[in-house]
């Protein structure tokens, strides 16, 4: 299997961007998305929680919050913030912040504003149309103005959202670096079989260990068991089927590896604490 690495091996897709302005309203908690997010704030202060760690908005700041990471939002009086709403993988589905180290927080420079506001200008319609992450966060919201977008404008998309990533990515993180750990190529076999029957016995088989060693080992290094893990990876893929596509529960079931669907409704209820039908009840209500 190839190898991770970091030259061209990044796929990335806008989901929405634009500038807003904030009031006290908004005041969320413990929400997870299926898409990471980037705050450019320009006025104002407030707080965000990922993970539980407070940290504050100032002016002058950028902010990543990754998918999947629980994040609480504070706004006590107003906030004006350039928001960036993406996914991002590396080659073989592997989650770029499960592998680098990254920073919550980065002082943006003039050029981070110019870039926001040229990312606005050629995508003018990529906004959300409702700024409550409590609903937008759970349904298919995508605007598709991007896809729509010539290859020269989706380039430069593309371009400036690498950009701005790179400030919360640790400069000295190399691609030897995440090719040393040994779990790397079971983790994007699991990716890239997220939708067959994957036994313990076949990854164990991959890395030469006895089932016990490989699931007391993989627990350890990866800090889950590996059939929590691939449950997780599974659900993960679901939420992002929610929220960029129309297919139905069923088909999504199929395409994240699950043979029932009553057993994918209740892994899918306690990892996210929603069931998938109620996050389609939201996309029908934001599309009525």
């Amino acid at each position: 299997m190839q190898s991770v690495g970091l030259s061209f091996d990044l796929k990335v897709r806008l989901l929405n961007t634009a500038k807003c302005e904030l009031d006290s309203s908004w005041n969320y908690c413990d929400l997870t998305s299926p898409f990471s997010r980037i705050y450019l704030i320009s006025k104002g202060e407030g707080s965000i929680y990922p993970n539980n760690q407070k940290i504050k908005l100032e002016n002058g700041f950028l902010y990543l919050i990754p998918a999947y990471i629980p994040c609480s939002y504070i706004c006590s009086d107003s906030l004006t913030q350039y928001y960036l709403h993406f996914t991002i993988e590396v080659i073989d589905e592997l989650n770029i912040f499960f592998i680098s180290p990254y920073h919550f927080k980065a002082a943006a420079s003039e050029k981070d504003v110019q870039l926001f506001d040229r990312l606005l200008e050629i995508n003018p319609d990529a906004g959300l149309r409702i700024t409550d992450p409590s609903i937008y966060q759970s349904k298919s919201w995508v605007n598709r103005t991007a896809e729509n977008n010539s290859i020269s404008k989706l380039i430069e998309t593309n371009g400036v959202i690498f950009q701005l990533l790179s400030r919360f990515m640790e400069p000295k993180f190399s691609k030897d670096t995440i090719s040393s750990n040994r779990f790397n190529e079971t983790l994007a076999f699991i990716h890239n079989h997220i939708d067959k029957v994957i036994s313990i016995n076949d990854l164990a088989s991959k890395v030469h260990m006895s089932d016990d060693h490989f699931t007391r080992t993989f627990k350890k290094e990866i800090g889950t068991s590996p059939i929590d893990y691939i449950n997780q990876k599974r659900i993960e893929k679901a939420q992002l089927l929610l929220v960029v596509t129309s297919m139905s529960i069923n088909e999504i079931v199929l395409k994240v590896g699950f043979n029932s669907a009553s057993y994918f409704n209740r892994i899918f209820k306690s990892i996210t604490g929603l069931p998938p039908l109620e996050c389609r009840k939201f996309h029908q209500i934001l599309h009525s």
